[in-house]
């Protein structure tokens, strides 16, 4: 280790800061975000002296020359502490490159901010000066992008404009005459580019290592024209997005990323066929500027690897009045990813489900679920945003509010609630209703086959087509986005999922069910969470009434009372699943209305959390109630909702059962 030290050549990293410590007892650095504290009492006084050494001119070895053994040790062990903490890096191992005494002076800030976060900052820079850049565009955002590069250090700039004005062309021929002023070795070609002329952007495009685009009124034909062009050529775009006063940055749509395209963003903001209206209103000023540096910066991060590749799908987003900036995850949109293979052999009837991987597969419990959809949250580009409490009463039951993305009307969530003992059962309540209401409201055009999609019998797992119009919503049924159709569910394991969706169906039956023989609650075997449920509503001062509803076989139903208030409902394979469903269902309509909130009460739009029995009960249980449907008549059908693989990546089980006739 000592020798390995001895021949570093270390330099501190741009943006280190130290001070010593309250007590006196060692030293504070901090870089970034990272935080360190060393230990010893004269540590402080040590690094004082021997950072202003730390330029990466001298070996440690040289550095350490005329000192005594003891001393010298002591720097070592320092230097190598600080190296392994990041704060110290060592200029030896730098990669080789042929930048110029001139413009190592010219850049000497961006190699400097390179080296705060990244090793041979020198040819780091060098592969962002030499990149070849094609800029297309127009407008006080294209001419601002254009003078950015050239400030920034690009040395071959390509600018392609998509109108003919001629202060435009004025401004750019400006420009290219003070790059070669500023810097003899800067070129700054124009030209023209435009949407109708496929050959000449094709042409553009395989010539430049990164495109970038601006514009102060976006045209998605132009950008979709572009961000195909990049994809089939294996080039990056980098666009900024304009659009209802906003600026969008990004995302950066590389190569070897197809999932991460332009075209992604557009859909998940607006309808694809809208253009933006323009001109932008707060589009004055140093906004223009503002706008476009955000998008030189991008590249730069890009082209240096500044920025992590995680971060390619990130989205910024720039408010055009207030200049607020927000950072959002862009989720692929499912048309950009290639059509899912049909499903179309089915399961014997012991897995009474598409092909064994789904009916056999890991379950997804509400911790992993939790984990898992962070990929599709985003509060305006996710299928999801944020689980929030808002305002709501959070007594006796926990309640949350989820928004999900309608892909019927982009750009306009619906709403979604759930409900449960604790947040984390709530929020499981609220992400499960809320990628099944998203899943069934989308349908992948290129999965439907005359009208149809594939189901499978329930009974013998055998493929049957069903209309798409019977297990996916339409457009025109917005005003009820978040309220799930009958037979809609999402489980932890498919069969839970399947399970949740007959009883549904059977939930729905119950309302219409005449009311059976009074049942005394105190005297039926329910579980823990039921009793408890129980003895919450009865601090109301009222009285719990049950009464027994006509139920399949194979499934129960329960019809529940507070004193006189108005009846819910409870279905479920077994009699206290049954109960326990209706009390839960009960003690949140009797908490909706005594915190006057009926947004949660309880609907379509609302999942409280299954009954932990059945939540938790391994196995296919519902074969006793799809073989009485049968014999009523009815064949019961189960489609995946998995036409959105993002969707189906994070959650395999979300469903939909259809009855049709048998």
């Amino acid at each position: 280790m000592q020798s390995t030290i001895a021949a570093m050549y270390p330099r501190m990293r741009t943006g280190t800061f130290f001070t010593p410590t309250t007590e006196g007892d060692g030293v504070l650095l901090t870089h970034g975000s990272e935080v360190v504290t060393f230990q010893g009492t004269s540590t402080y006084a040590w690094l004082e002296r021997l950072s202003p050494h730390l330029t990466g001119r001298h070996s440690v070895q040289e550095l350490t020359a005329s000192l005594p053994e003891p001393k010298r040790q002591m720097i070592e062990r320092l230097i190598g502490a600080l190296h392994e903490a990041g704060f110290v890096r060592d200029v030896g191992l730098d990669e080789p490159h042929s930048l110029s005494a001139r413009e190592l002076e010219s850049y000497a800030s961006e190699i400097a901010f390179i080296e705060a976060f990244r090793d041979s900052p020198t040819l780091r820079f060098q592969r962002f000066r030499r990149a070849r850049i094609l800029a297309v565009g127009s407008g006080s955002v294209f001419a601002a992008l254009v003078e950015g590069g050239l400030l920034s250090g690009l040395e071959r700039l390509s600018a392609r404009l998509t109108s003919s004005e001629a202060a435009q062309r004025a401004r750019l021929e400006q420009l290219a005459e003070g790059a070669r002023t500023a810097d003899p070795g800067q070129r700054l070609e124009t030209g023209t580019a435009a949407a109708d002329d496929p050959a000449g952007l094709w042409q553009a495009v395989g010539g430049a290592d990164v495109v970038l685009y601006a514009a102060d009124i976006s045209d998605p034909v132009l950008l979709g024209a572009l961000d195909r062009a990049c994809a089939e050529l294996g080039r990056t775009l980098i666009p900024v997005t304009l659009r209802a006063d906003e600026a969008w940055v990004g995302p950066v749509c590389a190569g070897p990323r197809p999932k991460v395209r332009w075209e992604s963003l557009w859909r998940r903001l607006c309808d694809p066929a809208l253009g933006e209206p323009g001109p932008h209103r707060f589009l004055t000023g140093p906004v223009p500027g503002i706008v476009a540096n955000h998008l030189v910066f991008r590249a730069f991060a890009y082209l240096t690897g500044v920025a992590d590749d995680s971060a390619s799908s990130d989205v910024v987003r720039i408010d055009l009045e207030t200049l607020q900036t927000s950072a959002h995850t862009l989720t692929p949109h499912p048309l950009l990813s290639p059509a899912p293979a049909r499903r179309d052999t089915a399961a014997g009837p012991q897995d009474a489900g598409p092909a064994g991987d789904l009916a056999h597969g890991e379950a997804v419990d509400a911790e992993e679920l939790a984990e898992r959809v962070g990929s599709l949250t985003d509060g305006r580009l996710g299928v999801l945003g944020p689980v929030a409490e808002e305002h709501f009463e959070q007594f006796p039951l926990r309640v949350v509010r989820l928004s999900v993305a309608d892909p019927h009307r982009p750009g306009v969530p619906f709403a979604v609630w759930g409900a449960g003992r604790d947040f984390p059962q709530a929020r499981d309540a609220a992400l499960r209703h809320g990628l099944a209401a998203y899943a069934v409201r989308y349908a992948d055009p290129r999965r439907i086959d005359g009208g149809r999609v594939t189901g499978f019998s329930l009974a013998d797992g055998t493929a049957v087509p069903v209309p798409a119009a019977e297990v996916f919503t339409q457009p025109e049924d917005s005003a009820a986005a978040g309220r799930l159709p009958a037979g809609t569910a999402a489980g932890p394991t498919w069969a839970a999922a399947v399970e949740q969706a007959l009883l549904d169906h059977c939930l729905r039956r119950a309302g219409s069910a005449p009311a059976g023989e009074p049942v005394a609650l105190d005297r039926l075997e329910l579980p823990d969470t039921a009793r408890r449920f129980l003895d919450l509503l009865d601090t109301s001062g009222q009285e719990t009434t049950a009464h027994r509803l006509d139920a399949l076989s194979g499934s129960h139903a329960y019809a529940l009372r507070l004193g006189t208030g108005p009846a819910e409902f409870g279905a479920g394979l077994t009699a206290s699943e049954a109960v326990e469903s209706g009390l839960a269902r009960l003690l949140l309509a009797h908490q909706s209305r005594g915190a006057r909130q009926p947004e949660y009460a309880p609907s379509s739009a609302v999942s409280p959390a299954p009954p932990s029995a059945g939540a938790a009960a391994g196995g296919v249980r519902h074969r006793p109630l799809v073989a009485a449907l049968r014999a009523s008549g009815l064949n019961p059908v189960v489609v995946p909702l998995d036409h959105d693989p993002a969707v189906h990546s994070v959650l395999p089980y979300v469903v939909r059962v259809v009855l049709l006739d048998a």
